[in-house]
């Protein structure tokens, strides 16, 4: 394992005691948490926000993140990072007319500095866009929410892909219960599920209710801006689905597999009434310990 802290490998002048890299699969950025056993050590360098961070471990490459959080506490130091600089949190203010989608997103990305990749989106045409006071990796995410995608930051690049496009894709792997290690936990909730989604702004109304829709109250929105009934009917569509995606969720930890990343199916068997086809919504590769943590929930299928 290699352990870079500004472009140096300290691995052998440390001693680290927990290295878990947080792989998200969106809606919320990959994250990493260090704790060492030298405060001593570190309180001599002096380290400082947004120094650079990556763990590079069998192929497994974080990329370059920043700390964000410092701190000691009873003879460890604890060192948090996240895949971008504090600048990127600055809060904005901004209007769009006549814009597409896209060309937001490339504006956003070249401002701060990312490279952009895109998996199954359409370039939506909008009347009027407004940021406000927003920090614009959040302004974008919440665009991205509307349109049925997902916001994804990772080792430099602007990740967006369509969520319903990723879930029909193959499952990377199948993982069996024999394969858990120690305790493991699936859920069916009925806690915010809705039947259908009712939504309102001025003079647009849209009321979405699919019919493969669990059992449930409607989910009713009017403070979403639109400017056109289509705009309207899809929004109410894929809150629907950002909010019900959640019904059927799993947690479990297995041998460490650092090959195995977040937004990718798997077939998870052996449970019986659970088993089904996954996404990975998130992944937490625990380094020291050799083993991997996920969070999944089960593809939703029909909207």
């Amino acid at each position: 394992m290699q352990l870079m802290y500004e472009d140096s490998n300290i691995l052998g002048a440390v001693e680290l005691n927990k290295a878990d890299i947080t792989d998200s699969a969106g809606g919320r950025a990959d994250s990493m948490e260090l704790i060492f056993n030298d405060s001593d050590t570190w309180s001599r360098w002096n380290p400082k926000k947004n120094d650079r961070i990556q763990i590079i471990d069998s192929g497994f490459d974080t990329g370059v993140m920043y700390a964000d959080e410092l701190e000691q506490r009873s003879g460890l130091f604890i060192i948090r990072a996240l895949p971008f600089p504090q600048s990127v949190k600055e809060r904005n203010t901004k209007g769009w007319e006549n814009v597409r989608f896209t060309e937001i997103v490339r504006e956003i990305t070249n401002k701060h500095g990312f490279k952009l990749q895109a998996f199954g989106i359409e370039d939506h045409f909008y009347n009027r866009i407004d940021q406000n006071e927003q920090a614009d990796l959040k302004f974008l995410s919440f665009r991205c929410i509307l349109e049925g995608y997902v916001l994804k930051i990772s080792a430099g690049k602007v990740i967006i892909y369509n969520e319903s496009y990723m879930e029909n894709q193959a499952s990377a792997r199948t993982i069996n219960k024999n394969e858990f290690d120690g305790r493991y936990k699936f859920l069916s909730t009925s806690t915010h599920i809705y039947a259908g989604c009712r939504l309102t702004y001025g003079n647009y109304k849209s009321n979405y209710m699919p019919a493969n829709a669990p059992a449930g109250p409607i989910l009713k929105l009017s403070n979403i801006q639109v400017t056109s009934q289509t705009e309207a009917d899809r929004y109410a569509r894929n809150l629907l689905r950002f909010y019900n995606k959640h019904e059927y969720t799993g947690s479990f930890t297995i041998k460490k597999d650092a090959g195995l990343a977040a937004g990718v199916n798997t077939n998870i068997t052996g449970l019986g009434m659970s088993d089904g086809k996954y996404f990975l919504s998130s992944v937490v590769h625990r380094l020291v310990e050799g083993k991997t943590s996920i969070n999944a929930r089960r593809v939703l299928e029909g909207y």
